[in-house]
């Protein structure tokens, strides 16, 4: 029985091994290396194509607008919290000017995407939908489309869903 735990447990090791030399992240030269095209969760052969599908699939326009570069008005017909707070969801600016994701690491971008995480560590409001499934191939593609598409200067006022963002905190910079 131990013998056969020994083995599963190295068929695992040898297996997570292998997947992060495919993927180009093992400890040597991780730089150099490229994900091979039959693997469909490497960033690196991330499109702008892929990311233009991923945008349209995951509905990203209905809040963001069809040029991505978000609302100066806020969404209707969103619920208070159960206390009673009134909740007021400005989708920003997804484009790469300053006033929107121009400042955020594609890292900072794709933890956003998948955990609802933004650049300053705050949660996002829950009603922003998370990708957590997200392959890194899907979110790095979104990631280099938002890169490519044009730039919007829009200062999208900050959305207030509270606790986790207040109507104080809206009169802050992003």
């Amino acid at each position: 029985m131990i013998a056969w735990r020994r083995a599963l447990c190295a068929a695992a090791f040898a297996a997570a091994a292998a997947s992060a030399w495919a993927c180009g992240e093992d400890a040597g030269d991780a730089g150099d290396a490229e994900c091979p095209r039959s693997n469909p969760e490497c960033k690196e052969i991330a499109t702008v194509e892929a990311g233009a599908q991923a945008v349209v699939k995951r509905r990203c326009v209905d809040c963001h607008g069809r040029d991505l570069s978000g609302s100066l008005t806020k969404l209707p017909g969103v619920a208070d919290t159960i206390q009673g707070e009134p909740v007021e969801l400005y989708p920003p600016n997804l484009t790469n000017d300053e006033t929107g994701i121009g400042t955020w690491s594609d890292e900072a971008l794709a933890v956003a995407i998948r955990s609802g995480i933004d650049e300053e560590s705050q949660a996002l409001c829950p009603q922003m939908t998370h990708y957590s499934q997200m392959s890194d191939f899907e979110v790095y593609s979104i990631v280099k489309y938002l890169r490519d598409i044009p730039k919007v200067r829009k200062n999208v006022p900050r959305s207030v869903c509270p606790p986790t963002k207040t109507k104080e905190q809206q009169g802050s910079t992003r």
